[in-house]
């Protein structure tokens, strides 16, 4: 293994409450009227199709949002990153070993901005790959051959670990060994390094 590609939320950084969840519950909204803008308007801001600004701002008033869009998205940023520290350390330990370690997310473009600035400061990572970059999501094999074209490096030097099914048979399609992550998954490819 060369290089492992890791998740974002449930991978790299802990999962906690859906924000869409958190924000109804907070703004005293019902759920749906949070749930279908991120149904929506949200997954085409994540395959970098709509501009998140944009798209948000007319949801502001049905969520009862009272300050700009600049502070929902830092409260949300904010509030949707806690780093698990376990892999933290389990990924320098593999980067030590000379695997290099890259995040492979489903993630409009602020959002992959702010992670990316954030773990960049840390050094958790060597690179990151979003989906609104790449213009097309992490359940679509596409996704896979674009990052092993930019890394390259053939599909069977590639291990990804992900917590959704649907983008693990993704990566197998395009020929990279894929895990469904659980806590004890990174010492055992530790192991085999």
């Amino acid at each position: 293994m060369k290089a492992l590609l890791l998740d974002a939320d449930g991978v790299v950084l802990g999962k906690g409450e859906y924000f869409s969840i958190h924000l109804a519950r907070v703004q005293g909204v019902p759920e749906e009227t949070v749930t279908e803008f991120f149904r929506k308007e949200y997954l085409l801001c994540q395959a970098g199709k709509a501009d998140l600004k944009e798209v948000i701002e007319p949801y502001l008033e049905k969520w009862n949002w009272e300050s700009g869009v600049e502070e929902l998205l830092s409260y949300w940023f904010e509030l949707d990153f806690t780093i698990n520290e376990t892999l933290s350390l389990q990924v320098k330990e593999l980067r030590q070993k000379g695997v290099e370690c890259f995040m492979a997310s489903n993630n409009e473009q602020y959002r992959a901005e702010y992670i990316q600035k954030v773990l960049e400061e840390k050094d958790v990572l060597d690179g990151f790959f979003f989906s609104s970059r790449l213009g097309v999501s992490k359940s679509d094999p596409k996704f896979f051959e674009a990052v092993l074209q930019e890394l390259n490096l053939p599909g069977e030097e590639v291990c990804f670990v992900d917590n959704e099914e649907k983008n693990l048979a993704a990566a197998r399609a395009a020929g990279i060994e894929s895990y469904l992550f659980s806590e004890d998954l990174l010492e055992a490819l530790i192991k085999k390094v």
